[in-house]
């Protein structure tokens, strides 16, 4: 088996201005686990379930307020 046999071909991306509730929205609508965060049509990152889990939820931090532009772990 090779790699491009499973591989996904459609990525779901996410505006880095929406906030943390509006991604695990779509991470939910599309039963996915991670995002690829966009900003002005480049890709600066990623954000997995567990990047939310750690950075939100365990932080008490306000999905419906905190943007992923500052959750974002790391710049491409």
């Amino acid at each position: 088996m090779k790699v491009k046999d499973v591989m996904v071909t459609d990525l779901v991306t996410v505006k880095a201005d929406v906030t943390v509730k509006k991604a695990v929205e779509v991470m939910n609508d599309f039963e996915i686990g991670c995002l690829i965060v966009v900003e002005k049509g480049e890709a600066i990152g990623i954000i997995t379930e567990r990047d939310i889990l750690k950075r939100v939820v365990v932080e008490g931090k306000d999905p419906t307020k905190l943007l992923l532009a500052k959750l974002c772990p790391s710049r491409l």
